[in-house]
């Protein structure tokens, strides 16, 4: 082990070494068998000092309880010893290495599903170009993954980053350019603006009640009344669709009737419902990522189709009847909304997988730009976190208070961050760590746009 220094302060929790070597922040080491990372060096009339903090040990189940002894020798720490203290794995999602390093980070499928993952950033700071990185890694291991796109990028997962700088770096992680034309299904309600997606409807047979109740979320209590009415009198029919539940409002005697038919035949004319719907089965399936393309469509079509999408596959899943999925939602601010920040049809079920979708094999994606605008309910039920340069002070503000490990110096540290450099917190990492994200294999929408 190569020594680098001595400790001249101390506590339980971190320390300050004196150092003769070429030390910077951010690197890693090693006191007897714990594991620190320096945060600060100072440079000073008297010599170079590094302030480290505490992460783990091998050998010790608990934090030091007394303060490391002054003198005590301080050594770089070496790639295996900082991996396992870590936490990190040597197979799983492969999303970059350890900044200023060659050692890969890899996260595990199965706590990313189970636990939920979050992506936290500005605009134009990469997180869409990081969910594409991990939406590969799913890809390749035959994990179904659901992506709810506002502006039409995930497409370009199909084609191989051909990109003459990021062929240079792919060199460096280690991988290629590589298109999944065969794994990418786009689908579509609006097919005009997306002339390339398969065209996505819902299914109209037979809609329960609680199915009729979610397009209708506003409705008072009389409207309900007649909407139930309405709904017993078509399923006298073996078949019943949208316009016989509309036939049956239109019969209502309750004057409560004339606000809820213009809602059913907007809902209607949206021609989000058809009996040749796209079965869920074709959405979530083996090695396919599908691609929910929503470009085009106006937010308030969007709010209805995410509900009603999320619900259904929630259902499904929780009975066996399709495979475990991870789901991705772009812009959750938008469908998940902070209370107080506006509201969302989609909102309930989206708070309703992020707490019970562990149970049944259905994870949650959540990306935003905005993270204080989004239900801090949905993000404090995400394990994993993946955060890149921020610096809205609100937003800052919500990060800190949801990500385990992050405290007012890491905020400053995430102001700071340069393009394509993300903290990495959460199950199954023992302590933050900075991540050097990976080039994407595919072209980013992005770049396509």
């Amino acid at each position: 082990m190569e020594e680098i220094g001595e400790i001249k302060e101390s506590t339980t929790s971190s320390f300050v070494f004196r150092t003769e070597k070429d030390v910077r922040k951010h690197d890693y080491v090693r006191v007897d068998d714990i594991l620190a990372q320096i945060w600060e060096v100072k440079q000073m009339s008297n010599g170079t000092f590094a302030y480290a903090n505490v992460i783990g040990s091998l050998s010790r189940r608990y934090m030091p309880r007394s303060p490391f002894k002054i003198g005590s020798k301080v050594y770089r720490a070496d790639e295996k010893f900082a991996k396992k203290i870590l936490g990190i794995g040597e197979d799983g999602i492969y999303v970059g290495v350890i900044k200023d390093s060659s050692v890969r980070v890899y996260l595990s499928p199965d706590i990313l599903i189970q636990k939920h993952l979050c992506i936290l950033a500005k605009s134009g700071s990469g997180k869409s170009y990081t969910m594409g990185v991990i939406a590969e890694e799913f890809i390749k291991r035959n994990i179904p993954i659901v992506i709810i796109d506002p502006h039409g990028e995930y497409v370009s997962l199909r084609r191989p980053n051909l990109d003459k700088n990021d062929m240079a770096a792919m060199r460096r992680f280690g991988i290629r350019p590589k298109g999944y034309t065969k794994n990418v299904y786009e689908f579509a309600p609006v097919c005009s603006k997306n002339r390339e997606a398969i065209p996505l409807y819902l299914d109209e047979t037979n809609l329960s009640f609680q199915d009729l109740l979610n397009l209708l979320p506003n409705a008072t209590s009389q409207q309900k009344g007649v909407l139930y009415e309405a709904y017993k009198k078509a399923t006298e029919k073996k078949i019943y669709l949208l316009k016989d539940i509309l036939e049956g409002i239109r019969d209502a005697k309750s004057n409560a009737k004339w606000n809820l038919i213009p809602q059913i035949e907007q809902i209607i004319s949206m021609n989000l419902f058809s009996v040749n719907y796209t079965p869920l089965g074709e959405i979530v399936r083996k090695g396919r990522c599908s691609i929910i393309n929503l470009r085009g469509v106006p937010p308030y079509i969007q709010e209805i189709l995410v509900a009603i999408l999320l619900t259904k596959i929630f259902e499904e899943r929780k009975n066996g009847a399709i495979p475990p999925v991870l789901i991705v939602i772009e812009e959750a601010h938008r469908y998940a909304p902070e209370r107080g920040q506006g509201k969302s049809f989609a909102g309930d079920i989206i708070r309703t997988i992020a707490s019970e979708g562990r149970k049944f094999g259905m994870g949650l994606a959540i990306l935003s730009q905005r993270a204080a605008r989004v239900d801090k309910n949905v993000l404090s039920q995400c394990n994993t976190h993946i955060i890149l340069k921020t610096t809205n002070p609100n937003d800052l503000k919500a990060i800190v208070a949801s990500v385990e490990g992050l405290d007012a110096k890491a905020a400053d540290e995430i102001q700071m961050l340069p393009v394509g450099i993300a903290i990495v917190a959460g199950l199954p990492l023992a302590a933050p760590i900075f991540v050097e994200i990976r080039p994407r294999e595919t072209l980013h929408g992005g770049k396509l746009v």
